[in-house]
């Protein structure tokens, strides 16, 4: 049975802004044509569009049929997401770790299954992913400013993680390129569709976190073992790594091969399906 889609708004002013400018039922949000669209993948969309002089990011979800048997075949039910990641932002708030603004969240469900959904979030201004400022500024460094300034990024990079994880969160996504660094030095963390909550994070979950983190440096260079020794002593909170810090290396330099083998099939799969250009 199918139920009423459900909007729900952080702000009675953001939803009056949406409303003027006609976008203001379920149907509005996901038939919207305008905006200027980021990205494109399997039953999901992303647009960024203006409103009075302020940019929200509009991010539309449809259930897929081919991802729906994927999930339902490994006994799973099938979920689209938008309202765990709009509870996500708040908990992540709550926690204290700068992340993007929430404005809106609407879903549509049948049966109990999220058939089609969408978030509503505001730009972070003057803000810029991580590994767009790591490759202009810092893959090359020029002078011992520079060298300091480097190092005082990565030991930033390991305190926002390790209290993400001594909150007893998971990403599961994270890349260089979830991270943002705004002009003022705040660092915020992004694309928590996929983020586990818990009363502890599990170490499985750490190391996949850091291992994406790994390897993401890795796609975009200029990364020193020194780099990633400074890195792992700021987040065991240590300058000296005991014996679990080790295992604890050994196991997510593991996992960072395993996910560079899936990355390049997953490159050849999108390539397949027309979601990225010819190699």
């Amino acid at each position: 049975m199918a139920t009423q889609p459900e909007i729900i708004w952080q702000h009675a002013a953001d939803r009056e802004l949406f409303a003027r400018h006609g976008i203001e039922s379920f149907a509005d949000f996901m038939a919207f044509a305008g905006g200027t669209r980021i990205c494109h993948k399997r039953g999901r969309w992303v647009v960024r569009l203006e409103l009075d002089g302020r940019a929200f990011y509009l991010k539309r979800n449809h259930l897929d049929p081919t991802e729906a048997w994927k999930v339902l075949s490994r006994l799973r039910w099938p979920q689209l997401g938008a309202r765990h990641e709009w509870d996500n932002i708040l908990a992540v708030q709550a926690a204290g770790i700068p992340t993007v603004t929430p404005v809106a969240v609407g879903e549509r469900c049948r049966f109990g299954v999220e058939t089609a959904s969408f978030t509503v979030t505001e730009e972070l201004y003057g803000a810029e992913p991580l590994n767009v400022v790591w490759r202009r500024d810092f893959a090359v460094p020029r002078s011992r400013g520079q060298v300091r300034e480097k190092n005082e990024l990565v030991k930033s990079v390991a305190t926002l993680a390790r209290r993400f994880h001594a909150g007893g969160m998971n990403h599961q996504d994270f890349y260089l390129n979830h991270f943002f660094l705004g002009a003022d030095d705040t660092f915020y963390l992004l694309d928590l569709q996929r983020v586990q909550l818990g009363a502890r994070t599990p170490r499985r979950g750490i190391i996949k976190d850091l291992a994406q983190l790994n390897y993401s440096t890795r796609v975009y260079g200029g990364v020193s073992n020194a780099d990633r020794l400074r890195f792992f002593r700021e987040y065991c909170g240590s300058g000296r790594l005991g014996a679990d810090a080790k295992r604890l290396v050994l196991n997510i330099h593991a996992k960072t091969e395993r996910i560079a083998r899936h990355d390049r099939n997953l490159l050849i799969r999108r390539r397949r399906r027309g979601e990225l250009p010819p190699a």
